[in-house]
């Protein structure tokens, strides 16, 4: 049975969204193994070379050109532009890639989203449509499309944008199953939209017990991942996100509390970065610590797979990255979270860590009872342990890709 899969929302620029596309990839083989898998995405990989998937373009361009109208010939416009553009800065940029999704769409049997988040007033009209859009593409076509786990909302719109609750409600009922990943994201969509088709699941990196990589990859890739000749060793990886949302000042001095006080233990910190731009601010901790020979900066960009397997050296890690912390979870080492958004408080609660997770971005943020925590996790970090390996296989004993599975009884017996 020839399958061929569209799985769209993913990209390389950070962790996360890597671990979802090789996942995703990995569990449609498991189920449908002679399915071809195409990856749409705004801009390639060339470092991967090897992959067991065909990379096609489906930007936001692209999708406008394949939905036709006047948009199109705007974004055709706007493709040329972005052509040119990467011309004198010396790049290659093959204008007709942006006839991708026009030319593969109407092939495909199935699409799978793995947005991660994409629809909600946090965005922009311009990623919100662009969500919406891949959605337009499939019912047009009369494809079946799943979006898994993903979070949503809220919907406070501006008055301009108000045009998109409509729109929300119509085309997010076509889809086979809409996973949410958070319970606030699944109420918006149930009771503010009425839609049927949506299912709660938590995060599918969570879920996913391990990839195979010859489901992915023609030779598995090289995992480069530093030895560390310590012990007693917490990863800190700082989100600049939060130094966008909060104060500076205020965050680097909860960031100085928390390194102070694992220094008091003997604790070895290592900053590293889960996404690029967070090197930064690694940097900007490292600088109050410099000389200190406990405090270690790694300037790695890690794959997916890399930090998979690194983020296992250490007790514990302090981490403000959504995936980071999953990963972490996933290999039942615990996590002090620093995040703001609903989503990090769900994911800890998941797991029975809801008492270490702090808004570090709120100025009412106590830092004497994140200093605490700190020195809670210490003294207990193996009964931590235990508590996130009990949660974790039970949440493993299910699978949003079931889904899949059904759709293939339901089709192809």
């Amino acid at each position: 049975m020839s399958v061929k899969v569209l799985i769209t929302g993913a990209n390389y620029n950070n962790k996360g969204a890597q671990s979802m596309l090789f996942i995703t990839i990995d569990e449609i083989k498991k189920r449908i193994p002679d399915s071809e898998v195409y990856f749409g995405c705004a801009t390639g990989d060339p470092k991967l070379k090897q992959v067991l998937f065909k990379q096609i373009n489906f930007s936001r361009e692209g999708r406008y050109i394949a939905l036709g109208g006047g948009q199109a010939l705007f974004n055709f416009a706007v493709a040329i532009a972005k052509a040119l553009i990467f011309m004198t800065k010396g790049k290659k940029s093959n204008i007709w890639n942006f006839f991708d999704a026009k030319k593969y769409i109407s092939d495909m049997d199935m699409i799978i989203d793995v947005s991660g988040f994409a629809l909600g007033d946090k965005w922009s009209k311009r990623t919100n449509e662009n969500f919406l859009n891949t959605i337009r593409l499939a019912k047009r076509h009369n494809i079946p499309i799943f979006i898994m786990p993903q979070s949503f909302g809220p919907f406070r719109y501006s008055e301009k944008l108000e045009y998109l609750h409509e729109e929300i409600k119509n085309l997010l009922a076509y889809p086979e199953v809409v996973y949410a990943r958070e319970q606030e994201g699944y109420d918006f969509l149930t009771k503010d939209y009425g839609l049927t088709n949506v299912k709660l699941s938590r995060d599918l990196v969570l879920q996913n017990k391990e990839v195979e990589l010859s489901h992915v990859f023609e030779n598995t890739p090289e995992l480069n991942v530093p030895n560390l000749e310590t012990e007693g060793n917490v990863g800190i990886l700082p989100n600049n996100q939060c130094f966008v949302h909060g104060d500076e000042e205020m965050v680097l001095g909860h960031y100085k509390a928390i390194v102070d006080e694992l220094l008091s233990h003997g604790k070895h910190v290592y900053l590293f970065r889960h996404s690029a731009e967070d090197l930064t601010y690694c940097k900007k901790i490292y600088e109050m610590y410099e000389g200190k020979e406990q405090v270690h900066l790694l300037e790695n960009n890690f794959s997916c797979l890399e930090y998979d397997e690194f983020v296992k050296k250490f007790e514990f890690i302090i981490c403000s990255r959504f995936h980071g912390i999953v990963h972490a979870y996933k290999n039942y080492v615990p996590a002090i979270a620093l995040g703001w958004a609903v989503k990090y408080r769900e994911l800890t609660g998941a797991v029975g860590q809801g008492a270490y997770i702090f808004d570090i971005t709120d100025k009412a943020c106590n830092q004497e009872a994140l200093v605490q925590a700190v020195s809670d996790m210490i003294a207990n970090v193996e009964t931590e342990k235990e508590t996130i390996k009990q949660h974790v296989v039970e949440l493993q004993a299910e699978n949003c890709f079931e889904c899949l599975s059904e759709w293939v009884r339901k089709n192809h017996e």
